[in-house]
């Protein structure tokens, strides 16, 4: 009575894509557990070679471990006493700033009015409503305050993370010999490279972008280049999210020059690192279709909120680089690069 399935491919596709749908679905329901989990890793990844350095110069295992932890135990309260204070101060300050805005604001219409311009349709109260524009910028500091709560949580994650990573090789030969093994490490070790060279290139970012608002007298620069080194994780679009909060600011604390040698700095360096220094140092191979870069950053602040849009490409990256390690689904990561395929980069054809 039975007739036997037809097409087998199209009916496994279906349940692929429906467990996708469901495994998406879970994620977004844990995304608090999901973000602490993810940012324990991610922290546990970019200290794992300095870990590994130390195991290879013969430091042992619970020493390094503890000059690790240390070391980010410091940078942790380096960053929220300086996060803290600022975004205390910012808070603090955020009348005077809106004051100034709306002076500001009424130059403008009265600047376009003299050159006859009707702004009797846009120069109201509701039209630039500065609590709305920065609605955006109060959720993302908020979501990072929640991070800072739950410090402790992230913070054992990384430390068991780092504890798994000393006997992880020694796990991963019992596996035994064979693609798979080979599959898995280089897998890993591209994930590692990917991961350590784009910290080190958003680190310098950031700390070019804290000086030059330092140089200008711009308030908050290490919150600015903070943000500046979080969102170069994002590339394109990443640099253009970290500008506008300190353009608006030096706008509105030391005029319309300062303002536009701010954005030209931001402009400066994130055009020389993006595109000369970081091509270089990542090579070939890594990156990702700009149109990929926005979906990402989308479908992942839409899952996890604003820390998932910090983690997009990283997470994406991760997808990217274990699909290119796939036989059967080395196609799918051509499709996610930037670059149209090579001679040679084809998936299976089985």
């Amino acid at each position: 009575m039975t007739e036997p399935l037809r097409g087998g491919k199209e009916i496994r596709f279906i349940y692929v894509a429906a467990a996708v749908v469901v495994v998406i679905a879970g994620i977004k329901a844990a995304a608090a557990i999901v973000v602490q989990l993810l940012v324990g890793i991610f922290l546990a990844a970019l200290c794992l070679p300095i870990f590994n350095w130390l195991i290879k110069k013969r430091v042992p295992a619970a020493v390094s471990l503890f000059i690790v932890i240390s070391a980010m135990l410091i940078v942790g309260m380096f960053l929220v006493a300086v996060i803290g204070t600022s975004v205390n101060d910012f808070a603090h300050e955020f009348p005077a700033y809106q004051a100034k805005f709306l002076t500001l604001q009424q130059e403008v219409f009265d600047w376009l009015k003299a050159k006859g311009i009707d702004t009797d349709g846009i120069a109201h109260e509701d039209a630039f409503d500065t609590k709305k524009a920065l609605a955006a910028f109060a959720t993302m500091l908020g979501s990072f305050s929640t991070l800072m709560g739950d410090a402790f949580v992230i913070f054992l994650i990384f430390v068991f993370v780092l504890l798994e990573a000393a006997v992880f090789e020694d796990k991963l030969g019992a596996i035994g010999s064979g693609s798979s093994r080979e599959r898995f490490e280089r897998i890993q070790e591209d994930i590692r490279r990917y991961i350590a060279i784009k910290t080190v290139v958003s680190l310098l970012t950031g700390a070019l972008i804290t000086l030059w608002l330092y140089i200008l007298g711009v308030h908050y620069p290490v919150m600015w280049g903070l943000l500046a080194f979080l969102f170069n994780f994002v590339p394109n679009i990443g640099s253009i999210i970290a500008a506008v909060p300190a353009v608006v600011l030096a706008l509105l604390q030391l005029g319309a020059g300062p303002a536009c040698y701010t954005a030209a700095g931001f402009l400066v360096v994130n055009g020389v690192i993006g595109n000369v220094v970081e091509p270089r140092v990542m090579g070939k191979g890594l990156g990702l279709s700009t149109l990929i870069v926005f979906v990402s950053l989308i479908f992942w602040g839409w899952v996890l909120g604003p820390v998932g849009m910090i983690l997009s490409v990283p997470l994406t990256m991760v997808v990217k680089i274990v699909l290119e390690n796939s036989s059967d689904l080395k196609w799918v990561a051509i499709l996610l690069d930037s670059k149209p395929p090579r001679s040679g980069d084809t998936g299976s054809k089985a």
